[in-house]
């Protein structure tokens, strides 16, 4: 199997085609430590806190889940497109144990910040 990403194309008459990718995209994230853990923070401007999914595991943090961005009225064609849309996923390896039962996640303004303080030693 190829590792080309998988385009749909869809084409109406008298219409642009317009390419949708079908596999995830993966969201910008800064991980920061400090003397009591790390903190991740991930832009996820635009998502839906219900359609935001956060798995926590002592050396893995994942964060999935989908982000619907609407077309503007009157669309004729997309001439460029950077904003991930439908479908991501974000899976970060932790070099350090962390204490999941004290882990801790806000979503403000777009951006999602987990605490994730080291699990004792």
């Amino acid at each position: 199997m190829s590792n080309k990403p998988q385009t749909l194309r869809i084409f109406t008459l008298r219409q642009p085609g317009v390419a949708f990718e079908l596999r995830a995209w993966r969201p910008p994230f800064n991980v920061y430590e400090t003397e009591t853990g790390l903190v991740l923070v991930v832009d996820l401007v635009g998502v839906e806190p219900a359609n935001l999914h956060l798995h926590v595991a002592p050396r893995r943090i994942q964060v999935h889940g989908t982000r619907q961005l609407a077309a503007p009225p009157g669309l004729r064609r997309v001439q460029h497109m950077e904003i991930g849309a439908g479908r991501f996923e974000l899976d970060v390896p932790l070099a350090t144990p962390i204490d999941t039962e004290r882990s801790d996640a806000h979503y403000n303004q777009g951006l999602l910040e987990i605490s994730l303080p080291f699990a004792p030693q």
